[in-house]
């Protein structure tokens, strides 16, 4: 007989958001972690779950975390990942690149924050893998 485990959900919060937070994330498990250059955002590349992009709200400034992964040998963003409404400690996960780089392909990403959907970036830096 298989136990089964509840999970509590805050109201209004989704499973992806009360599942991982920045905090509870291991940064040892992945191939890039690069945060905005004020903090308040931190982007994850896990190259061996398929490409996957992460984007986490790390501050409570209302600013939306956005990243991007572009593959410099051919100049496509390939995936993108977006916490929309501003949420501190709410992440964007489960973006897979496409199409999938070539292992000798030279992949950045780039994490930063913005004012609203039109916004210009805040504190933004990178990191290539």
């Amino acid at each position: 007989m298989a136990l089964a485990t509840l999970m509590l959900l805050p109201v209004g919060a989704t499973a992806a958001q009360a599942a991982t937070t920045s905090a509870d994330r291991n940064a040892a498990m992945y191939e890039i972690v690069v945060e905005t250059t004020n903090g308040s955002a931190t982007a994850y590349l896990d190259v061996y779950n398929a490409w996957e992009l992460s984007v986490c709200d790390d501050a409570k400034d209302g600013y939306r975390a956005r990243a991007e992964m572009r593959n410099l040998t051919t100049g496509r963003v390939i995936a993108t990942a977006e916490d929309a409404n501003g949420s501190f400690n709410a992440c964007d996960e489960g973006n897979h690149a496409y199409p999938t780089p070539k292992l000798s392909d030279t992949v950045r990403v780039t994490v930063w924050v913005q004012d609203g959907a039109s916004g210009s970036r805040r504190y933004t830096d990178y990191q290539d893998y």
